[in-house]
């Protein structure tokens, strides 16, 4: 049994790519203009990162600390958990990294590989069927990184404990939640649109932030906008700006970040939530560059990686207003 065990999750270059995962036995990581990261210390990786991307000080240690994981850490014999939604797919490591050239592009996107072994004949199981401690263990957002080890070990030996789903809705899911992301980002989803898309972020979001409520913002000093606020324990201020926007329009940009920092006060956490999956990286660096005010992004895809995550605590009316509707068969309205 493995000393270790990992998430990696199937959004290698934020493209939803798990069908690939199972197809050929591998888990991959984005960061394609790197190139070949074999043998490299995680200090070498960051100055690689650091030649190709625009990333802070900050961002720049959390990312090569992420791939440095994927590359140098995760061994053979090692379990990796993959979680998609309200399920999660295990399986073992069977080599090292290796680096694929030709998926090293903006529209391939995954080319750093470790092949796995996945268990179970490839079914998933049930997120709702784990123990706590795995569960709440499983809600890191991070592209890789550790999990408890003997839980997992607990779980991948007494799969008759936590396995009831099928194959066939488990292939039915994924191209449902696939197609979810793809009409979503292109401003093509039923019932999502500017002004229905902030109360789906509200309802979606306070599974995480109880107490989520919408802000009005007739009094806002000019270029503020926080569209929803919470207050957690200890008097944590949470601020959420929600932007719908399409792919096919260009990327989010610092305008946003700047009109939800301008809302914020020193100790505030701010969200930004956005149907798009393009993001600017100017945006992300201003984002991270106030420590006092820090900015978070949730784009399309990890949004619908929310709705899939607790699809099953939602009325039919509520699924309704997120583009989707419950019949025999989950499906897109």
């Amino acid at each position: 049994m493995a000393s270790r065990a990992w998430v990696v999750r199937p959004w290698p270059h934020n493209i939803y790519r798990l069908q690939e995962f199972l197809t050929n036995d591998m888990v991959a990581i984005g960061w394609p203009a790197v190139g070949d990261l074999t043998g490299l210390t995680r200090e070498q990786i960051a100055e690689k990162l650091k030649e190709q991307y625009d990333y802070n000080p900050r961002q720049l240690a959390q990312i090569a600390s992420i791939v440095d994981r994927f590359v140098n850490q995760i061994k053979e014999g090692d379990i990796v958990a993959i979680p998609d939604g309200d399920k999660v797919y295990f399986g073992v490591v069977k080599s090292k990294y290796t680096f694929k050239p030709d998926l090293a592009t903006d529209e391939e996107g995954y080319p750093h590989w470790i092949k796995i072994k996945y268990l179970f004949n490839k079914r998933p199981i049930p997120r709702s069927e784990l123990p706590a401690a795995l569960h709440d263990a499983l809600k890191g957002r991070q592209s890789v990184f550790e999990l408890p080890a003997d839980l997992v070990k607990n779980v991948v030996e007494n799969p008759d404990n936590y396995m009831s789903c099928t194959m066939d809705s488990t292939t039915r899911d994924q191209e449902l939640k696939a197609r979810y992301i793809e009409l979503l980002s292109s401003g093509r989803l039923p019932g999502i649109n500017s002004p229905s898309f902030e109360e789906a972020v509200r309802k979606v979001l306070s599974f995480y932030y109880p107490g989520l409520r919408k802000l009005p913002t007739t009094n806002a000093p000019p270029g503020a906008d926080t569209d929803l606020i919470t207050t957690l324990p200890g008097d944590q201020v949470v601020r959420i700006q929600v932007k719908c926007y399409r792919d096919d329009r260009g990327e989010l940009s610092e305008t946003a970040v700047m009109q939800l920092r301008n809302s914020m006060q020193s100790g505030d956490r701010g969200i930004i939530v956005t149907t798009t999956r393009r993001v600017s990286e100017a945006a992300k660096n201003l984002a991270a560059s106030d420590p006092a005010r820090p900015i978070g992004f949730i784009d399309g895809a990890e949004f619908a990686e929310l709705i899939f995550e607790n699809i099953d605590r939602f009325s039919d009316e509520e699924l309704c207003a997120l583009g989707l509707k419950q019949g025999r068969v989950l499906e897109i309205r």
